[in-house]
């Protein structure tokens, strides 16, 4: 019998906290039948406000689960786990259990931690492996998870998959963006027998918005984490069939292999922007790379900027930081204090050429080749976000590497295998993830935010800091804010779709300046999903680019 079913229904929209029933377990309902005392705000909304909790992610059946969570009393870490393993199901070709995950904690009395939940290369990678097999990495998702619940989570890990497990059972309405990326991946798909049999139709078509899509192999998988553990993912029989399954295919990803993975502390990267205290996680992740931009662009006056001189400024300051991103100055921990480091900021900040400076920007001089942060493949990954009551938070951001990862799923298992980004064994390649929390300069949390983009999640993230701190905009109104992604030293893509554009006037003051100018769509720019503090409410913002959703606990 095929592992999904295929039944075309109208969307039917989940319940608020108060009516639907998302059991934990025959005694633990994950949201109570009654309990008058609770709600959550319109599930359906991109920005929300409420004093009592907010989470943001990219599936509105995710982003209701993890406030349903913090209704019914768990904290912040309980909730971002519940959404990330609901993202595993509702959105498959951006993340899941075979993915990799990089995240960042905040503790109510200010304690930071950051997890580096990467996707790591197995020991036993050789050239030569069958198409496809030779590209699974060893994952991350499930150790990051369970390492952030184990160390500061307070409800147990089978009540936080309750609903990952009923969606992947019962099955979700796909909407137009999911089915999209996976009609997109079709002839993909279509090679392997795991994949055919869970991602298309029994004749081979991709499905389609609106249909319902029942994944009944991945609720296995979910349950027996529920009942194991995240061990009997990394050393059960989850495992047992994974390395079977390599075996089987030529993959490099074995028993031993898998338990001798584990999500590590990640090394932290500090700095500020006017002001404001930033943290991320430094490599294989690259809030470095953020920290550095935006040290980078301190050096100018970005609030009384129009904004055509403020996108050259920010482009180029963009462009530097992305070119040093992988630089190395001995030690990780001394890479990582130089590239964030204001002297270093500071030499960069002289290579900047335009008005503020009194050079025009020397027109034609794009770099040679094509930068790495303009592959193609940047319309994947996903983020949430969340803040509780107590000022406890978790940003996370997953991702199986380009949309649908290697498109391989073993039989048997229900999820998609990662793609390897590098071929050094043992090694934890690179990855633009970028989760970052921010300070106000009392100390007081301010911003919990990260994106999907590939290469644009981390402008996306600097653009919405800088629109937030420079400009003072609202958190919702700083991620609608239209995005630059530079394209070489004297180059821009800019934003021109249809609800978010810079206007002809400002791309035609860019030319003036000396950039060229490329338009793409909203969709190349990256999406972030953010939580603010605004005193004693918490906003929540789903990027608009997307269908994301942001939801609170009202009382």
């Amino acid at each position: 019998m095929p592992s999904f079913s295929f039944l075309l229904l109208r969307p039917l929209p989940l319940a608020l906290a108060g009516a639907l029933l998302l059991g934990a377990c025959a005694t633990q309902p994950v949201v109570e039948s009654a309990a008058p005392a609770v709600a959550l705000t319109d599930p359906a909304a991109q920005v929300a406000r409420s004093p009592h909790g907010m989470v943001a992610s990219a599936s509105s059946y995710a982003t209701q689960v993890g406030a349903a969570v913090l209704a019914q009393g768990g904290n912040a870490v309980d909730a971002a786990v519940a959404t990330a393993f609901t993202l595993a199901v509702t959105e498959p070709p951006m993340s899941g259990l075979g993915g990799r995950a990089s995240t960042v904690i905040r503790t109510p009395d200010g304690q930071v931690y950051g997890i580096d939940g990467l996707n790591q290369v197995p020991h036993g990678y050789a050239e030569g492996a069958p198409a496809g097999y030779d590209r699974a990495a060893i994952p991350g998702v499930p150790a990051a998870l369970g390492h952030a619940l184990e160390r500061y989570g307070s409800w147990p890990l089978a009540r936080l998959l309750a609903p990952a497990i009923r969606l992947a059972e019962e099955g979700f309405i796909l909407n137009g963006e999911v089915a999209g990326f996976i009609a997109g991946a079709a002839d993909d798909l279509r090679q392997h027998e795991g994949s055919r049999r869970y991602f298309l139709k029994p004749d081979g078509s991709p499905y389609q918005e609106g249909d319902r899509l029942v994944q009944r192999d991945l609720a296995r998988t979910l349950r027996g984490i529920a009942e194991g553990g995240v061990e009997a993912f990394y050393g059960g029989w989850i495992a047992d069939s994974i390395h079977a399954d390599m075996v089987r295919r030529g993959g490099f990803i074995t028993r031993a292999e898998l338990a001798g993975y584990e999500a590590l502390p990640a090394i932290l990267v500090e700095g500020s922007y006017r002001g404001f205290d930033l943290v991320s996680n430094y490599q294989p992740a690259s809030g470095h790379t953020v920290i550095e931009a935006l040290h980078i662009m301190e050096h100018f006056d970005l609030a009384s900027a129009g904004a055509a001189e403020r996108a050259s400024l920010t482009g180029q300051a963009m462009q530097l930081a992305l070119s040093d991103r992988s630089l190395r100055f001995g030690t990780p921990e001394e890479s990582a204090a130089r590239l964030t480091s204001r002297e270093h900021a500071a030499e960069r900040a002289r290579e900047i050429r335009g008005p503020d400076v009194g050079e025009p920007v020397p027109a034609g001089a794009v770099d040679e080749g094509e930068p790495w942060w303009l592959r193609p493949d940047a319309d994947h990954t996903t983020h949430l976000s969340v803040i509780d009551a107590n000022g406890m938070a978790m940003t996370h951001t997953q991702s199986l590497g380009p949309a649908m990862g290697t498109a391989l799923a073993a039989p048997g298992l229900g999820f998609l295998y990662a793609t390897r980004l590098g071929s050094v064994p043992g090694s934890r390649p690179g990855s633009t993830i970028s989760p970052t929390l921010v300070t106000d300069p009392a100390g007081r949390l301010r911003y919990a935010l990260g994106g999907a983009g590939d290469a644009r999640i981390i402008t996306a993230v600097i653009q919405t800091l800088s629109g937030a701190i420079d400009r003072g905009l609202p958190i919702d109104e700083a991620v609608a804010a239209p995005r630059v992604h530079p394209a070489g030293q004297a180059s821009l893509n800019v934003e021109q779709g249809e609800r978010i554009s810079w206007t002809d006037a400002e791309v035609a003051r860019l030319r003036e300046l000396g950039f060229g100018v490329e338009a793409s769509t909203s969709g190349y720019f990256g999406r972030v999903h953010a939580v603010a503090v605004d005193g004693t409410t918490l906003v929540g913002a789903a990027d608009p680019r997307r269908s994301g959703t942001a939801v609170g606990v009202r009382r």
